[in-house]
């Protein structure tokens, strides 16, 4: 059997340094106060939503006043973007990959305003904002600032800054309600097909130094694969499937650490929730996948069917390999359902191309070698309810399914 390796590897060193070839766009955050406060987090529900190449994010806090109506200063930290290939004073003063920010509180919408500040560091896995507010005055950058900097930097791949979102809110004695959304683009790099910071520990500054109680939602899709660190949570187990899926794991990329699971949503979302939350790590999510094929010892790489094995795949990015193979080409290209791939595709492993959209959805195939080979994949499983036909499949699936006949 011909190798075809598609190497998937994990090239960031921290949360929000990634290497040359990747870009940043942009993180989440905690709202936070930006002066002492004595109220508390009592619910936070975190809904993230992947839709297509970008995320949507909305927040519903329910928050604690224990003495009298006050007015308090509330932020939202971030950062700003790096290799974004973006014009440095367009990214000045408002974030260019941040859309749709809006709060409202208590049924009421607020405005907001945007500073920008020096940005913070990040040391021993937690990240440190700078002290931007001082005096009733936020420490704002100017662009004779940024002017300077990349005139000693020269062409820096982003700029120190930082993006706080702050608007005044009035809390009522007692209970009251914030509801938060905004969206923003998928930050991608050579190894992943993208990757989504949230800052969480920033939630420990509030007077509870936690969240009474917390409830993560993620939804990225069907048919998909990803992984989240394991820096707030101990163990998948803490993690629920709403719908189909299951949990494996892989190495941790970094030296002595624990490892690193992966979560294969076959359909619906995922959920964590905690009481008295007090997140000692943030959320890291991520794909590895696809954008990096090195050709070389095939000792070294791993079979096309052990590629396959691993997680999800989009299948112009299976095709996209296979074409690579060929043409020794990784430029996109309209036409390549027209390539011949006999020559490197055996025919067992055109069968199993050509069920991967079943398989995606739980097939139980009658056919041994078939029902084996999937039965040995980290992502396959079963679905009894699924009987095999094609009224959901999008144009591109039956597409797949023709040419591989």
């Amino acid at each position: 059997m011909k190798k075809i390796a598609i190497l998937l590897f994990c090239c960031l060193s921290a949360l929000f340094a990634t290497a040359n070839d990747g870009v940043f766009y942009a993180s989440g955050n905690q709202l936070i106060p930006i002066t002492e406060t004595d109220i508390s987090v009592k619910k936070e529900v975190l809904t993230i939503n992947r839709v297509g190449n970008h995320l949507e994010v909305t927040v519903y806090y329910e928050f604690f006043n224990p003495v009298g109506e006050k007015e308090l200063l509330v932020g939202f930290e971030a950062k700003s973007p790096y290799n974004s290939s973006l014009d440095p004073f367009k990214v000045f003063p408002r974030h260019p990959h941040i859309r749709n920010f809006k709060v409202a509180m208590n049924g009421e919408p607020l405005t907001y305003d945007i500073a920008n500040v020096e940005d913070g560091r990040y040391v021993n896995k937690k990240y440190q904002f700078s002290q931007y507010y001082s005096n009733g005055r936020f420490i704002n950058w100017t662009p004779q600032q940024i002017e300077d900097t990349l005139a000693a930097w020269g062409d820096p791949p982003g700029l120190p800054i930082d993006y706080v979102y702050h608007f005044k809110a009035k809390f009522r004695p007692g209970l009251n309600i914030i509801y938060h959304t905004y969206d923003f683009d998928l930050s991608f790099s050579i190894g992943e097909e993208y990757y989504f910071p949230y800052v969480l520990t920033a939630a420990n500054r509030w007077a509870n130094h936690q969240i009474d109680d917390f409830l993560l939602l993620v939804n990225m899709g069907d048919r998909e694969s990803f992984s989240i660190d394991p820096d707030f949570f101990q163990s998948p187990d803490e993690w629920r499937f709403l719908g189909k899926g299951k949990a494996t794991a892989y190495g941790s990329p970094y030296p002595t650490e624990r490892e690193v699971p992966v979560f294969h949503v076959q359909e619906g979302s995922l959920s964590f929730r905690k009481a008295n939350f007090h997140p000692e790590g943030e959320l890291y999510l991520r794909k590895s996948n696809t954008i990096n094929y090195t050709f070389g010892d095939p000792d070294d790489a791993p079979s096309f069917t052990e590629t396959l094995a691993k997680q999800y795949y989009f299948y112009s990015d299976l095709l996209a390999a296979l074409r690579h193979e060929i043409t020794n080409s990784l430029i996109p290209s309209d036409t390549d359902y027209e390539y011949n791939y006999d020559t490197i595709v055996t025919p067992d492993q055109r069968r199993i191309l050509k069920n991967l959209p079943f398989a995606y959805r739980g097939y139980i195939f009658k056919d041994k070698a078939l029902r084996d080979y999937f039965e040995s994949t980290d992502w396959y499983l079963p679905n009894p309810e699924y009987d095999g036909n094609m009224d959901a499949f999008n144009a591109e699936e039956r597409k797949w399914v023709e040419f591989w006949k």
